[in-house]
């Protein structure tokens, strides 16, 4: 750690130290230019065009003129390089042309006209700037300066001058910052060396734990025994591992009494689970065996058991892939809720696709049981309403339930469908919420024991030999 610190310390004095020799540098670059702009003839930069003017007096002297600026400042200190300048095309202002140019060499120099062709960021005429960014041309990499010259059409100076002083200044800093973080790092590795062997092996122990624990092995005991940090720390995942394992021997007892939504909304509440409720709109599903009471007396006990848990086993699989929660088995019947403990805006739809597709599960029981001589079917009754939903029982036992007249006429409904017989029963107030969802045909206003009131009613239309999905039973 205190490698990596020295080694971050110095890489930050390094950059630092680098932008300040740069900033100074820009500094000089801004000023020589400036200066350069200052000096020159703009009048007889308007005079040049083309190649023909390069033999005119006003050119060679400019030429001249810039050379001894260019000459005089190639100093180990500035390291200028090239100093010409520019002006916008006639055609297109976006384009620079050069004017006149100090190099001598042609094969380094730009004539008359030529398209000054750059990598960096385009050239701001109208303002003097040492640019912070190198910039690509032609002949080389540079640091850029520019400036505009008075009282000419758009003529620009520019001096290019060589980043090898800053290079140059900063290698023997460079080498000095790496032969320190060497010197540091021969005293500290055998320090670390000898420090991490009496860490490393308790630390792999508890990597190794933890990963276990992270795999659901919950028996995972660690047997660090130390009075230090590392044995505080393997004592609370000791702890830990065996809190964990008690609450998944929990979870999975929990599980086989209430569903998957109720178990995870309990488990993830930071209350605790009591005796309350909550008022909310739900929908109700009640499926029951039709003449199931006189089929024990004709079979084995075992027999019957068997059948019920093998019926119950495709039941539920049905109603957790549509999200609803097992309330409660009552005898061969089954109370589903829809909507609760977790909102649900497509309650009423998901009850209608448990519905159909249980009656499809049925008839692949049915076909199952052939052998046995059973032929059984089921009533399945629907409602939407708003129910008190919640703990309910005593503090030593209790179940998540509904309760309400909106349970009840569900509960009604079903007992209907067998005077009516149909298969699937719902109330209007489920029908509101998903008319022209399904294939419904209406059964008229029936009378439902415990009410005084009459409410139409729909079943569902579904044919005996379809098996195509719920979905495309949707209209």
């Amino acid at each position: 750690m205190a490698l990596l610190t020295n080694g971050i310390s110095i890489a930050v004095m390094y950059k630092l130290l680098r932008h300040y020799l740069y900033d100074g540098y820009r500094a000089k670059l801004l000023s020589i230019t400036a200066s350069i702009a200052t000096m020159l003839d703009g009048d007889a930069l308007k005079t040049i065009h083309g190649h023909a003017d390069e033999a005119s007096p006003a050119y060679q002297q400019l030429r001249q003129q810039l050379r001894r600026v260019r000459d005089a400042n190639r100093r180990k200190d500035t390291q200028m390089q090239r100093v010409f300048t520019v002006m916008r095309a006639p055609q297109d202002s976006k384009v620079l042309l050069v004017t006149v140019d100090s190099e001598e060499s042609l094969e380094n120099s730009a004539r008359v006209g030529e398209v000054y062709r750059t990598g960096g960021a385009a050239i701001d005429i109208d303002q003097t700037v040492a640019e912070e960014n190198f910039t690509s041309d032609e002949f080389g990499n540079w640091l850029r300066g520019h400036a505009p010259v008075r009282d000419s059409s758009g003529n620009v100076v520019v001096v290019e001058a060589s980043t090898t002083w800053v290079e140059s200044r900063m290698k023997p800093i460079a080498l000095s910052a790496l032969g320190s973080l060497l010197l540091a790092a021969l005293i500290a590795v055998p320090g670390t060396f000898l420090l991490s062997r009496r860490v490393s092996r308790p630390l792999s122990e508890l990597h190794g734990a933890v990963e276990l624990v992270g795999q659901g092995k919950f028996d995972t005991r660690l047997g660090i025994l130390s009075n230090d940090e590392f044995g505080a720390v393997a004592r609370a995942l000791n702890t830990m591992a065996q809190q964990l394992g008690e609450r998944e021997r929990m979870k999975t007892a929990f599980a086989r009494y209430v569903s998957h939504q109720v178990m995870d909304s309990i488990l993830a509440s930071d209350k605790d689970m009591g005796l309350s409720g909550d008022r909310r709109r739900i929908t109700v599903l009640f499926c029951d065996i039709r003449g199931f009471s006189s089929m024990p007396e004709q079979m084995p006990p075992g027999k019957v058991v068997q059948l019920l848990n093998e019926y119950f086993e495709q039941m539920v699989e049905v109603i957790f892939r549509n999200n609803g929660t097992p309330d409660k088995f009552i005898g061969d019947g089954i109370m589903v809720i829809f909507g609760a403990p977790e909102d649900d805006p497509y309650q009423e739809e998901r009850a209608l696709k448990t519905a159909i597709e249980m009656q499809r599960e049925l008839r692949r029981l049915r076909k199952k049981w052939e052998g046995e001589g059973l032929s059984i079917r089921v009533g399945i009754g629907i409602n939407s309403g708003p129910a008190i939903v919640g703990n309910i029982g005593s503090s030593r036992r209790m179940e998540y339930t509904a309760i309400g007249d909106t349970v009840n006429l569900a509960s009604r409904l079903e007992t209907a469908t067998k005077d009516l017989g149909v298969g699937i029963l719902i109330s209007e107030y489920t029908y509101n919420a998903v008319r022209g969802s399904f294939p419904f045909r209406n059964t008229g206003s029936v009378h439902v024991r415990g009410r005084s009131e009459t409410g139409q009613t729909y079943s569902v239309e579904e044919l005996e030999g379809t098996s195509a999905p719920v979905e495309e039973l949707v209209s």
